[in-house]
């Protein structure tokens, strides 16, 4: 057996996220690019809107008794922040959850500006909550944009 320390799938997950928004946005009728810079994965544009977004991917496996809930960092957002100053753009955030226990896929796509002045701050963050009784009131949040892929099955040969 592998340690975590031995394994590629952190990256992988993280690609798959990226191509995930990738695919959101292209159809939403973004032009999108991959970028490798602190700060941010993507940058887009729609229209003459140009967006940076920062894409964190996080996996939540059945046999533990983790948190339906995930921080979206200040240390994130400034990092996000910083890039989208730097090249006169707007930035925007994208979680994208790995549900094993309800085999579902989430993607949350928000406007940090909207993450500022709508989302319950915490000591380190922002909390995104998406556990089935939290779900409405995440993807209600003022300038929202939800995307929910379920049914999810894989077998593995």
């Amino acid at each position: 057996m592998l340690n975590n320390n031995q394994t590629r799938a952190p990256k992988f997950i993280g690609d798959f996220g990226e191509g995930l928004v990738t695919y959101a946005l292209i159809r939403s009728g973004y032009e999108v690019a991959h970028v490798d810079h602190v700060g941010a994965d993507l940058i887009a544009e729609k229209n003459g809107e140009r967006i940076a977004v920062s894409v964190k991917t996080r996996n939540r496996n059945t046999d533990t008794n983790e948190s339906e809930m995930v921080v979206i960092s200040d240390d994130n957002i400034a990092k996000l922040k910083f890039f989208s100053e730097q090249f006169g753009m707007s930035p925007v955030f994208a979680q994208v959850i790995c549900h094993f226990k309800t085999n579902s896929i989430h993607l949350f796509i928000i406007k940090v500006s909207d993450i500022e002045a709508n989302m319950k701050k915490t000591k380190h963050g922002y909390s995104l909550s998406f556990g089935s009784r939290s779900i409405e009131t995440a993807k209600s949040i003022p300038g929202m944009k939800y995307s929910c892929w379920s049914g999810e099955s894989i077998d593995v040969v």
